[in-house]
């Protein structure tokens, strides 16, 4: 075995099985032939080049998502992936036309809603020009990965740029910086999701409540008691989604678990670090009551799914899912 062999098959331990068992060979005779066509020598002293490393690397990401010849673990993965990319997109596309909403019509009826008034808009104008094309390209993403576009995928990289280069430039606070985790973790999602079909049934009941909320909040006349006022924040209504998600899951007997209860735990858990950074700020009691018990039920439920899940994915045979 010459040394360059030896490199390319170290290289292609980089696949999943069962396909490195499967393709490894014929994998590592064709580079070979590539490689040593105009120079034999090469064989001696070469080394994989960098767009074969990149495509191996590609490979092996598409295979542990559940691309063709993939195990029935990464095809389960691959859904967990997509899962949690179409319905984080989805919650963060309502939290961005809720910014919106918020903003151009509620401000000064809301009193616990922090909305810049018209001198700060034409102020900071181009910094809310930002903001608002960031939110329409959330609307736009949650509906490609609904749909299953090609799209989502250099999207989703768009709008995680235009969300958290601002959000790490203006901080003021470090604790800040958490709320930006919450939002990276879906759109990375997104950014690697696999292909699929559209969603059967789209998650588009999550801004339901989140519209219902704000719109009761705004016909109420005075202000609500301030124990509510956790109930109107978005992300405490993200955590309380995911812990009914979490909780239909778990009950209904289903023999095929896996995928669902993973994303419903990845979803619960991403709220944590946002809700957390809640706590040391200066705010009534009534708020910081329900932001902490929305932050511990988030937990538990992203604690109970997760173990739910991962135990059904292990289940899983490691075979060819076409097999």
């Amino acid at each position: 075995m010459s040394p360059l062999e030896q490199r390319y098959r170290r290289l292609l331990t980089w696949l999943p099985e069962p396909a490195r068992s499967r393709w490894a060979d014929d994998m590592t005779e064709t580079y070979l032939q590539v490689e040593t066509a105009d120079d034999p020598e090469y064989a001696e002293f070469g080394s994989p080049s960098l767009t074969d490393r990149l495509d191996v690397a590609r490979l092996a990401l598409r295979l542990r998502l559940g691309a063709p010849g993939a195990s029935v673990r990464a095809v389960a993965t691959g859904r967990t992936v997509r899962l949690v990319a179409v319905a984080g997109t989805v919650a963060l596309a309502s939290l961005a036309l809720l910014g919106l909403f918020s903003t151009a019509w509620l401000h000064g009826r809301l009193p616990f809603m922090d909305a810049p008034d018209l001198g700060d808009r034409l102020l900071w104008g181009p910094s809310y020009a930002v903001h608002t094309v960031v939110s329409a390209l959330t609307v736009a993403l949650a509906v490609c990965a609904v749909r299953g576009l090609a799209a989502t995928r250099p999207l989703a990289v768009v709008v995680l740029i235009g969300q958290l280069v601002p959000a790490v430039v203006s901080v003021i606070r470090p604790l800040e910086l958490l709320f930006q985790l919450t939002i990276a973790v879906p759109l990375v999602a997104a950014a690697f999701m696999p292909p699929g079909r559209p969603m059967h049934r789209p998650l588009w009941l999550i801004p339901v409540p989140l519209v219902a909320s704000v719109s009761v909040a705004a016909l109420r006349p005075g202000e609500p008691p301030e124990w509510t006022w956790g109930l109107f924040d978005p992300v405490v209504q993200w955590a309380l989604l995911t812990v009914v998600a979490g909780a239909v899951l778990l009950l209904r007997r289903r023999r095929a678990r896996g995928p669902a209860e993973l994303a419903v735990a990845v979803l619960a858990l991403v709220t944590v670090p946002a809700l957390a950074s809640r706590w040391p700020y200066d705010t009534p009691p009534g708020y910081a009551t329900v932001v902490v018990l929305a932050t511990l039920a988030a937990a538990a439920t992203g604690v109970a799914t997760g173990t739910v899940g991962l135990r059904a994915v292990r289940a899983l045979p490691v075979v060819p899912a076409d097999h």
